[in-house]
């Protein structure tokens, strides 16, 4: 569509210079060429809008458009072939309407033969209307005849080398997109822990950073709990690793099922989790907390396996990433302490003082 817009701008420009500049008025050849602009300033406007809505526009219509405007390119060389007979035996005009379309436009063999042939045959019928001298006209028709082929063939040689380059930056475009989705297939694994799928233990400190500049930037509350799965170890010992490793998994469950969207959840190491939880205090954290410890502790794993957790939790005061790590971990170890299976919360009073000191 776009060399068929560049081919009607260029009928429409240069074919009245030519009629102005190289033709007499009132001669057969000044109106001929006036007539292949206007003919070219017709279906200027209808090519671009057809250009510019392609997706929109039904195929069998912007096909008729293309082949009605091909129909009139060719027609123009007819008829600037047959008036040329009677000045000079030739068939130049006609061959350059037909090398053009075949060298510039990519076309089907079931729409370039048959478009091709049309034109040979009317060339061939009318010509001893305009041609008096019967060798001549033979000699035309074997040279129309041969150009006519020869064009057909450019014709399919490029259009096929076109369809190839087409399906091969397809195919390419295919590949970029395979390679993008494995890529962040990749990038997936390196974030994330590949037993529990939650965040390992780099990026779960990476995303707190993150969102601790956040908070203090908008100034909304930050609260982080560590969580440890009580008596683990003695589960791995008395049924063995693979069991240990689907209740981590189990666990990991609960704890996305539980937690919220904006939550982000990471395996902080071994049977250890961590809940970053933007725009939430401390009260309103224990509240999710206590929905997540009762689900762990409620939850038959394997073989009547349970287990329950202990939770630390801190809400940010002024700390940096290892300042709320490390009052979450307190409070954890104050949960350990007290006999397990508990939520343990750092006071406000607490963490002020923890953050002026």
């Amino acid at each position: 569509m776009i060399k068929m817009v560049i081919i009607a701008a260029m009928l429409a420009i240069f074919e009245p210079l030519i009629a102005l500049f190289l033709q007499s008025l009132d001669t057969i050849d000044f109106y001929i060429s006036i007539g292949i602009a206007l003919y070219a300033m017709a279906c200027l406007p209808i090519l671009y809008i057809v250009r510019k809505n392609i997706k929109r526009i039904p195929v069998p219509v912007y096909i008729l458009v293309q082949i009605l405007f091909l129909v009139g390119v060719l027609t123009a060389g007819l008829i600037l072939s047959l008036h040329e007979q009677s000045a000079v035996a030739s068939s130049s005009s006609y061959f350059l309407a037909v090398f053009t379309i075949a060298a510039f436009i990519t076309m089907p063999p079931l729409i370039s033969l048959p478009l091709f042939l049309l034109f040979n045959i009317i060339f061939i019928i009318m010509l001893p209307q305009f041609q008096p001298l019967q060798l001549v006209i033979n000699t035309l028709n074997i040279n129309t005849l041969s150009m006519t082929g020869i064009a057909w063939i450019l014709n399919q040689m490029i259009s096929r080398n076109r369809v190839k380059s087409h399906m091969n930056e397809k195919l390419i475009i295919e590949k970029n997109n395979e390679l993008k989705k494995i890529n962040m297939e990749l990038k997936e694994l390196t974030i994330r822990d590949s037993m529990t799928n939650l965040l390992n233990h780099k990026n779960s400190l990476r995303r707190l950073k993150e969102e601790i500049d956040r908070a203090k930037r908008i100034n909304y509350p930050l609260t982080v709990a560590m969580i440890d799965l009580d008596n683990f170890k003695q589960i791995n010992d008395t049924y063995g690793h693979q069991i240990g490793d689907t209740v981590l998994i189990r666990v990991a469950k609960i704890l996305t099922e539980c937690c919220r969207l904006t939550d982000i959840i990471g395996r902080y190491g071994g049977e250890e989790f961590i809940v970053i939880m933007p725009n939430t205090n401390s009260q309103e954290a224990v509240a999710l907390l206590e929905r997540i410890k009762s689900r762990i502790e409620s939850t038959d794993f394997v073989k009547g396996v349970q287990i329950t957790g202990s939770f630390g939790v801190s809400e940010l005061v002024g700390d940096s990433v290892h300042g709320i790590l490390r009052s979450s971990d307190a409070m954890l170890y104050e949960a350990k302490k007290k006999g397990k299976n508990r939520i343990e919360v750092q006071l406000r009073k607490d963490m002020k003082s923890a953050a002026i000191k």
